[in-house]
């Protein structure tokens, strides 16, 4: 055996070994910082090491059959032992070992000093976490024909509910909490994933007219049973075994708080109805158009059996309304029949029960997007919150309505909070971007877009979300790629929708833009290709008022400005909202990300001779962009909005600043400075270099996705003979 260990140190196994191991150390925690920054899949480290690993053996076989000599690499028994140099080559093993060593140690410093806050992030997070903490996983369907994951789900989500009641409890939300269903993730992983200390997970059995339902609440860092139990009861029990449960768990994490001895309760109702309005709100959460049209046939059903059960009441105006051809909803019942019909709803749902969360979250759904009334909006949603802290949809559409009236720091701050606690939630997920994208912070985008992404995988979210980056970042071709792919997964998502409008226009594929764009988008491309009739056919059944006026109307400003008809734009807002004035004080344009219609409607304006209302509008757009300054805004539609504001003011060098400022931030609209608003640059030599940079940047954007250079669609003779005065 002895002489079996020299043999193998002469022939520099050992040091083959060591060097070998090292190499893979050095080489796993370069990839792990690589992969973290490109957030790159878990299994591609996952990868290395096995390939690592496996190579492991195949080194230390090779070291012991070949010896490398002054000739090359031969076998070692080919190799005289008198001419063997195994000790020079052991000797240059050892340098290189050290050498790996230094780089290891420098590395180690490297990642301590750039990297510290990705490596500690995790360990910090569960120093933070409050220690009266849970998520609530979706119970395991156990019954004998597996059909009742539903009813698990519900039970979970009602326990859920009832859990955030308590004031001393903080719960993970609903999305992320049952992300993890059918998972095999350690509990350790979902506590740090989810930052909570305690998880309830659970199982029911539901057979004939009987229930059992077991739960268990588990400490997340070690495992630790806290209490486990088993419940059964008739099925007519079963809001009793909600209660039964919940008090339980709030005894076991509230043992050492004072005041806090009852939790609320579900609302009663029927066996069957109850079963009917666990599986409609099951589909209605998955936001696909069919399942919800299921769901307002099983409330239909629930409501049948107990006419007054509000929760099924509320679920079918919210299922109603989402299915209407609203912007941001995924259904096409025309918006008129949908809305009074959900109101209708919601009000019978508040008169049956004043007190009941989900109810006033879709008041304030209504009164925001339907009636345009913030502030009563805000007022339902903050009292939904109140009765039910944990409500997702109450707390993103609250947010929203903080936007609406330019508070872009409470919208922010609520998200921030949301997604912090309930991370998979798509919803505030994708608003929180796009709140990132107005102001600028791409990198808190990507960390944001990297950390959910690790948990889902590239979802419909994650495509579209790191989409509109690339769109404000000026890469449209990348964010035609993604936000098609998220189409490909959820095609009736009308904001995904708007969003491959925008990236569409980023590359001139106006043709797209025709066939799969919304209508705003549809009308922007069948005039730009010459196709004006079709283009009024779409906007006369254009409803304005749900399709964002401040943005649509821009696009409808300059195509009829370019057309040389500013008139006909000023009656269009006459006609849709009874005068320039009243538009102004309803849709004020300082609520977007520039300055929306203002530009378009000064210039028009000034082609029929108000100078009067030039000025006010000028005065507007100016506070309008100082006001988003000072909240942060920072894209290039920003800098687009200054360089309108400039080249009408009739400060050409600030224009082409601005211009060139909008350029290098991303702008990449083919026809974005063809606008009559620019009129007075031209023939400025800076003008033109700045549009020919742009046609550059968009022939090179449609060359990533194959497509030939750009060439406009001739300028009819209408728009070569354009008015001015």
């Amino acid at each position: 055996m002895g002489r079996f260990f020299e043999e193998l140190k002469r022939r520099n196994v050992f040091r083959v070994a060591i060097a070998y191991l090292i190499a893979t150390w050095l080489v796993l925690q370069v990839a792990d910082i690589v992969l973290e920054i490109i957030a790159a899949p878990d299994w591609v480290a996952q990868v290395f090491l096995l390939v690592f690993a496996l190579g492991f053996p195949l080194a230390l076989i090779f070291s012991w059959a070949y010896e490398l000599t002054s000739e090359g690499v031969k076998r070692e028994k080919e190799v005289d032992r008198e001419q063997s140099i195994t000790g020079a080559t052991g000797r240059k093993l050892n340098l290189v070992t050290m050498g790996m060593l230094v780089a290891v140690l420098a590395v180690v410093g490297l990642e301590r000093v750039f990297f510290s806050q990705s490596v500690t992030e995790a360990p910090q997070r569960s120093s933070q976490m409050d220690q009266n903490s849970i998520a609530v996983l979706a119970f395991e369907d156990m019954s004998p024909d597996g059909d009742q994951a539903y009813f698990a789900e519900g039970l979970s989500e009602e326990l859920l509910n009832v859990l955030a009641q308590v004031d001393e409890l903080k719960v993970a939300g609903r999305t992320s909490s049952f992300a993890f269903k059918g998972q095999s993730k350690d509990l350790r992983e979902i506590g740090e994933i989810l930052n909570v200390t305690h998880i309830l997970e659970g199982s029911v059995r539901k057979s004939g007219n009987r229930i059992r339902v077991t739960a268990q609440l588990v400490k997340a860092s070690d495992g630790f049973h806290i209490f486990s139990d088993t419940y059964e009861r008739e099925l007519s029990d079963v809001f009793a075994v909600q209660d039964e449960i919940a008090q339980s768990i709030s005894s076991a994490l509230l043992s050492e708080i004072t005041g806090t001895d009852s939790v609320g309760r579900a609302t009663p109702t029927d066996p069957e109805a109850y079963d009917l309005y666990l599986l409609a709100r099951q589909k209605i959460h998955s936001r696909d158009p069919l399942s919800m049209r299921e769901a307002l046939s099983m409330l239909g059903r629930a409501l049948e059996i107990d006419h007054e059960y509000a929760p099924a009441i509320v679920q079918k105006a919210l299922a109603t309304y989402l299915l209407s051809d609203t912007m941001g909803s995924y259904g096409d019942i025309p918006e008129e029949i949908a809305f009074p019909e959900a109101r209708r709803l919601v009000d019978q749902a508040l008169a049956i029960d004043p007190e009941l969360a989900e109810a006033h979250a879709v008041n304030g759904l209504l009164l925001d997007t339907g009636e345009l009334d913030n502030d009563a909006a805000i007022s339902a949603l903050k009292r939904a919150l109140e009765l039910n802290p944990n409500m997702s949809d109450a707390a993103n559409w609250l947010s929203t309505a903080y936007d609406g009236i330019d508070q872009a720091d409470e919208s922010r701050a609520i998200l921030e909070e949301l997604v912090g606690r309930d991370p998979m939630y798509g919803p505030a997920f994708s608003n929180l971007t796009q709140e990132y994208a107005r102001t600028g912070d791409f990198d808190q985008a990507d960390a944001l877009i990297s950390r959910v992404g690790r948990i889902v995988g590239e979802n419909d979210e994650i495509l579209f979300s790191r989409g509109i980056m690339s769109v404000m970042r000026g890469e449209p071709a990348a964010a035609v790629r993604d936000i098609k792919r998220a189409l490909a997964e959820n095609p009736r998502s009308s904001i995904a929708q708007m969003w491959y409008g925008f990236a569409l226009m980023g590359v001139a594929d106006y043709e797209t833009m025709v066939a799969a764009g919304i209508s705003e988008h549809q009308i922007k491309g069948l005039w730009t290709l010459g196709n004006e009739e079709d283009a009024r056919v779409v906007l006369r059944d254009l409803n304005i008022r749900t399709a964002y006026p401040p943005r649509t109307l821009s696009t409808i400003g300059q195509l009829f400005n370019s057309d040389g008809v500013s008139q006909e734009f000023i009656d269009y807002i006459g006609e849709q909202f009874g005068s320039t004035e009243s538009l102004l004080e309803e849709f004020p344009a300082r609520s977007g990300w520039g300055t929306g219609y203002l530009g378009e409607l000064a210039y028009a304006y000034r082609q029929v001779g108000d100078e009067k209302m030039v000025e006010q509008l000028l005065d507007e757009m100016r506070d309008t962009l100082d006001d988003q300054g000072k909240a942060g805004v920072d894209n290039w539609v920003r800098h687009w909005s200054w360089a309108q504001l400039t080249a009408l003011s009739g400060d050409v060098g600030g224009a082409l600043m601005s211009m060139q400022a909008a350029l290098d931030s991303g702008f990449s609209y083919q026809d974005g400075f063809d606008s009559g608003v620019f009129e007075s640059l031209h023939g400025e030599p800076g003008f033109e270099q700045i549009k020919q940079a742009l046609a550059q940047h968009v022939d090179d954007e449609r060359a990533k996705l194959d497509m030939p250079p750009y060439r406009p669609f001739p300028e009819t003779e209408k728009r070569r003979n354009r008015p001015t005065f």
